[in-house]
């Protein structure tokens, strides 16, 4: 009898601990299999009444929401899971879900008209948090948000967005909001990089045309000898620290850029893309660089005085020209001023044989062959104005003594 009851209590344990497992197991599948998606609209519109009421609340729409961009061709179902970022009073609310960190953007910037990934990137399309953003195979635009900036020592979690802030705003000098590309601009100009590249179509043709460096894919770069973590971001930013360490070959002197300064940078590189933009998104419809008075009043000056044929030769990126007035952002070579003097001092030319012939001087060897041609006529000017130089220098000590 007590035997019996024993059996019949066992039975009954082992059934209700099969129910139970199973209800477990098919509550678990059906979790696994119900989107994410639709989990944080569910979170959302229970932070949504407590956070302000029933009836404000009855409008959140349910379902895949999304925003197409005519004018871009984009689709973007950011705001599938996203549904609190045009809600005022969710700013403490955790993501998804929190009030878009700068509402007043979209008085400039309606999501109609721009959408998300424009700015922020990631893959537009996708409804799943992986997918959507961008850390995925194949898809090259991930989400500019607070873990990439971590990967590069980035301190502002949000400042790689301005690389696609840029692609509209590329032609404007400042931008508000955007402070490490402003910074990266001001460098362009303090280092006159335009003198040996060409930028917007204009400048010099020592170093790469960078009017759309940022469309160049990660193929076309050199990773030879390259040990760090391969991005072209990163990329971009060893090289502007150590240059001949990324591209050994490469004439494009050490500038000494703070960390800070070498991130701009690279930014900036990364944000020069031809997008094939609507003229409505480009801030003044213009196309070419805006440049403040007293940048244009100094370019101006070096591009007609008599310092002009080392500005437009590329020259000034190595070379300081006292006697002219023109100071080299690195100094890596000696000042021009004292061309002739130094030759026959260092190499025991002068000035014209040097021109000339400057195989004595490996480094200007390859950039007379590859760098800076000239004709015959050019190396003659080129003497013609480094006299020039030296004697301006001359008289103008003797007019100090």
């Amino acid at each position: 009898m007590i035997k019996n009851k024993i059996i019949k209590t066992d039975k009954l344990l082992i059934l209700v601990s099969g129910i139970l497992f199973a209800a477990i197991t098919l509550a678990t599948v059906v979790k696994d299999n119900v989107p994410n998606w639709k989990q944080y609209q569910s979170e959302f519109q229970e932070i949504a009444i407590e956070m302000v009421g029933l009836e404000k609340s009855a409008n959140i729409p349910t379902g895949i929401q999304q925003i197409w961009v005519e004018d871009l061709d984009r689709v973007d179902r950011c705001i599938t899971c996203h549904q609190g970022i045009f809600w005022s009073g969710f700013e403490s609310a955790p993501q998804p879900y929190s009030t878009h960190p700068n509402l007043e953007i979209f008085d400039n910037h309606p999501s109609g008209k721009y959408g998300c990934t424009i700015c922020h990137g990631g893959q537009g399309y996708a409804v799943d948090k992986i997918s959507a953003h961008g850390f995925t195979k194949h898809w090259e635009e991930p989400l500019l948000a607070g873990d990439v900036a971590a990967d590069y020592n980035i301190s502002e979690k949000n400042a790689l967005i301005e690389i696609n802030c840029n692609t509209c705003h590329r032609y404007e000098r400042e931008t508000k909001g955007m402070p490490f590309i402003n910074l990266a601009k001001d460098l362009i100009q303090e280092k006159a990089c335009w003198g040996c590249h060409i930028i917007n179509g204009e400048g010099g043709a020592i170093g790469p045309d960078l009017t759309d460096v940022g469309e160049k894919h990660a193929e076309g770069f050199d990773w030879s000898s390259f040990s760090s973590f391969k991005s072209v971001l990163n990329w971009h930013i060893l090289h502007f620290d150590e240059p001949q360490s990324v591209v050994p070959e490469t004439v494009m002197p050490k500038m000494g850029l703070q960390t800070r300064e070498r991130q701009a940078l690279s930014m900036l590189m990364m944000s020069w893309r031809d997008e094939n933009l609507p003229l409505k998104y480009i801030p003044g419809f213009k196309q070419e660089e805006e440049l403040r008075p007293e940048e244009f009043a100094k370019r101006e000056e070096l591009l007609s005085g008599d310092g002009a044929f080392f500005i437009k030769k590329g020259c000034f990126g190595c070379h300081s020209i006292q006697a002219f007035g023109i100071k080299s952002p690195t100094e890596k070579g000696p000042d021009l001023t004292f061309a002739i003097d130094d030759v026959r001092v260092r190499f025991n030319q002068t000035l014209q044989e040097f021109i000339f012939d400057p195989s004595q001087s490996g480094t200007m060897s390859i950039i007379f062959s590859s760098k800076v041609i000239l004709t015959d006529q050019e190396k003659l000017d080129l003497i013609d104005i480094l006299t020039k130089a030296n004697l301006e220098h001359k008289k103008n000590q003797q007019g100090t003594n």
